[in-house]
């Protein structure tokens, strides 16, 4: 099964850039290895120097590229059921439906899903850390619709909109089944097999950005592993005009590596950015392997011993963060981002809890 590297970021360039250098040096270290993407198909194409579609296609040795339409992977996913639903479902075709938030993350899992056994390395370019962060968080509001639909777990409870006794028992079986699948296709992103490489613009908003991006990242289950810097300004002492900018980014990255202390931090080269393979590998072999880092989960159930829920928020700032429990739900928010975080099972049904940060861990006990 393949290594999945998914790379987020800042908001720019950076981020396809440091993907493709990765998957070149990937492929160049002779690994089996996929670039995917489920952005535009243009801007992959444009940064490789070739023409990159919907089905792989090899772009290097050892190396395929694949620009995932999501529009016509929703198309043909409707079509092959349409058959099967009541009108007036069954009167319309794919072309006609609108795509429905984070719905080209979900095709991206599926095909990785798919093809994984014909890599060793699939590197992910998943854009801007917002779209990955609304996509991580949509079967935890799946499972909140359905609770609120017809109780936790698919069984009808007190309270809930829609009483059992009037639901078709295949209503109940079919959401159960989504429900399943969508936590299915999260998973696939777990340590150790999976990680997030964090790409960081080097200027101070993006710093601020990245300092509640990556604890949200994290708060959904998904370890960040490795950040990338750029891309950066190469050194340049004869040109006294970029000195100013010169320091100011060494500060930048000096500031990353102290609230960031246990991820490396890779250089992303500003001379990735004309992009074509050879000018990639480059950068890559600069930048070095970011799916070397060892990663495990972030979030635990337990702390010294005691049933309680924890989690790993590296560079979260002080105040950043806000709790509420709800049933066997806890809600916790990181800046403008939220998860409704399922109870372990031996803290379930209390009714408050206290809450400590040890570090960069956040700890949820009983009160």
């Amino acid at each position: 099964m393949a290594n999945i590297l998914v790379y987020t970021g800042s908001p720019g360039a950076g981020v396809s850039v440091a993907a493709a250098a990765e998957a070149a040096r990937s492929a160049d270290a002779g690994k089996r290895t996929l670039l995917l993407t489920y952005g535009s198909t243009a801007g992959l194409g444009a940064l490789l120097g070739g023409a990159v579609g919907n089905t792989p296609v090899t772009v290097a040795p050892r190396l395929d590229a694949l620009a995932l339409d999501a529009r016509s992977e929703l198309t043909t996913a409707w079509e092959e059921t349409r058959a099967t639903l009541l009108p007036p479902f069954s009167q319309l075709a794919g072309d006609e439906l609108p795509q429905p938030p984070s719905s080209s993350a979900a095709f991206a899992l599926l095909r990785i899903r798919a093809l994984s056994s014909s890599y060793e390395r699939i590197v992910v370019d998943a854009g801007s850390h917002d779209a990955l962060i609304e996509a991580l968080g949509v079967p935890d509001n799946l499972r909140w619709i359905a609770r609120l639909l017809i109780g936790l777990d698919g069984q009808p409870a007190q309270g809930s909109l829609l009483p059992g006794l009037l639901l078709p028992p295949e209503f109940t079986s079919n959401l159960r089944r989504v429900l399943a699948e969508a936590e299915r296709l999260r998973s696939l992103l777990d340590a150790p097999a999976g990680m997030v490489c964090y790409v960081l613009r080097p200027d101070a908003a993006a710093l601020a950005e990245a300092r509640l991006a990556i604890p949200a990242i994290q708060l959904h289950g998904v370890t960040v592993g490795a950040l990338i810097a750029g891309p950066l300004l190469p050194p340049n002492p004869d040109d006294a005009r970029l000195a100013p900018l010169e320091r100011l980014q060494a500060a930048l990255l000096d500031e990353a590596a102290a609230l960031w202390p246990a991820r490396p931090l890779l250089r992303l080269d500003m001379s990735a950015l004309v992009g074509g393979h050879m000018p990639l590998l480059l950068a890559g072999r600069a930048m070095g392997d970011a799916g070397a880092a060892k990663v495990r989960s972030p979030i635990g159930s337990e702390y010294q011993g005691e049933p309680a829920l924890t989690f790993e928020l590296p560079g979260l700032p002080q105040g950043a963060i806000g709790l509420t429990l709800s049933g066997d739900d806890l809600i916790v928010r990181v800046g403008p981002y939220r998860r409704h975080v399922p109870l372990p099972s031996r803290l379930r049904s209390i009714r408050a809890v206290r809450a400590t940060r040890e570090g960069d861990l956040l700890v949820v006990r009983r009160r």
